[in-house]
């Protein structure tokens, strides 16, 4: 028993570092990985926010990889406060570096 009290600690601290590590790797994602990651599910095809905007412009364009007038500061509004039915995306969640990263991809046509 008393080595199971030594063990947790180390589990505990190699759980945290596999967690950093991830992290880490996140924030050096391409901006089309980090969107397949964290917006391709609902944006990409067959996702509700793909369809939902399909029900106001054509399907094509309903997602967001397929459009070219999206603006940066447009994109970043609409993560951080939500519109319609998508709620707000925290800080926690995608960081400031990682939109960036997304916005770029989106906006700018980065890595296509």
């Amino acid at each position: 028993m008393k080595y199971f009290f030594r063990l947790v600690p180390l589990l505990l601290l190699t759980g945290t570092a596999l967690a950093q590590d991830d992290w880490l790797n996140l924030e050096k994602q391409s901006g089309v990985g980090l969107f397949q990651e964290k917006c391709g599910m609902c944006h990409r095809s067959g996702g509700m926010g793909a369809g939902i905007l399909g029900r106001r412009m054509s399907a094509e364009l309903a997602i967001l990889e397929n459009r070219d007038d999206l603006q940066g500061p447009y994109i970043e509004t609409v993560v951080r406060n939500g519109f319609g039915i998508m709620f707000p995306i925290s800080r926690g969640e995608v960081s400031d570096k990682q939109l960036q990263t997304i916005v770029s991809y989106l906006a700018e046509k980065e890595s296509r």
